[in-house]
């Protein structure tokens, strides 16, 4: 027979269930917004370098609440120009969907493509303007930084080549700081057949790593891959002053098209290093974008939001000046 001690636990826990109550918390109040993503170059945005810049495309979203599960939606009808330090319109931008179907009219992936292919200017201020019907105008200002120097870079062929599709090799770029500014630098590179087309990207090759690699992540100057969505960034607050210096294996993968005149696999013949000087929201953009996914789903983590440098809404105005270094293969 139970005594009255071994009771009372029992009685103690009916007690709290009796007294539990729910209560409904109203979600925090939310204004859409429209949110951004752009990244203005000094390159003519042609097919090449959208192959090679994919992250840089224009995407136009309105914001939501966290506590709202629907899908993102993403308009195509957003009217967005690109204007000059004069009030200028410069540039103006189409929307487009990736995906859609015409049935359930659903629609993933919108961006938008340049009609007039603009090039920007470094030292000149743009700004980026948008509106669609409904929301407040969103914009944003910067300036496009001065180009960096390139004062060698040289590839070298690796001996255990990976057939006609792929190879491997070791990359290395010297890039000299200017000291009187703080600087913020991206690396990406591609591979080019001899006629100068596309054949394919270059990225980091993590196979073999360093033997003395300590283990311990240093922030270092490395080659970000170009199909990433979150690229390396790099700032020169150790180094100001000196010259950078990016050494890494690299691997390259064949993309090219179909040429029927050629209908073999052309041989890699170029590979072409680019080296660009970003804003510094730039910079603080993908910063924010890389703690904010690592720390996804973490229940531990800090907050992470993200940085925006858009006026009456979200996202980024991104300005990065390209200088190309083109180093033949041997």
């Amino acid at each position: 027979m139970k005594t009255i001690a071994q009771w009372l636990p029992l009685a103690a826990l009916l007690g709290l269930a009796s007294c539990e109550t729910t209560v409904d918390i109203p979600a925090p109040e939310h204004t859409p917004r429209l949110a951004l993503s752009y990244v203005l170059s000094n390159q003519q945005p042609d097919s090449l370098y959208w192959q090679t810049y994919p992250h840089r495309l224009l995407t136009v979203s309105v914001s939501q609440s966290n506590f709202n599960t629907k899908p993102v939606r993403q308009p195509v009808n957003a009217v967005v120009e690109l204007l000059d330090a004069n009030g200028q319109v410069v540039e103006q931008f189409r929307g487009r969907y990736r995906y859609y179907n015409p049935t359930t009219q659903d629609s993933l992936d919108a961006y938008y493509v340049p009609r007039n292919g603009f090039a920007g200017q470094p030292g000149q201020r743009y700004t980026l303007r948008a509106t669609l019907p409904g929301l407040e105008t969103a914009e944003s200002t910067m300036a496009l930084p001065a180009p960096a120097t390139i004062s060698e870079a040289s590839f070298v062929r690796r001996t255990t080549d990976q057939g006609e599709y792929a190879f491997a090799g070791r990359l290395t770029v010297n890039v000299p700081d200017n000291g009187a500014t703080a600087d913020y630098y991206l690396a990406t590179a591609r591979v080019l057949d001899a006629n100068g087309r596309f054949w394919g990207p270059l990225g980091p090759d993590y196979r073999d790593e360093d033997e003395n690699d300590s283990g311990v992540d240093v922030e270092r100057f490395r080659l970000s891959a170009s199909y990433n969505s979150r690229p390396e960034v790099y700032a020169d607050l150790n180094v100001n002053g000196r010259t950078i210096v990016l050494g890494q294996n690299v691997q390259g993968y064949f993309t090219g098209g179909y040429n029927p005149t050629n209908p073999g696999i052309p041989a890699p013949a170029f590979v072409e290093v680019t080296i660009s000087t970003i804003t510094r929201e730039t910079y603080n953009f993908y910063q924010s974008v890389q703690r904010y996914e690592e720390s996804y789903g973490n229940p531990f983590a800090e907050p992470a939001p993200l940085a925006s440098n858009v006026q009456k809404g979200y996202g980024l105005f991104g300005g990065a000046t390209d200088v190309s270094y083109r180093i033949p293969i041997q």
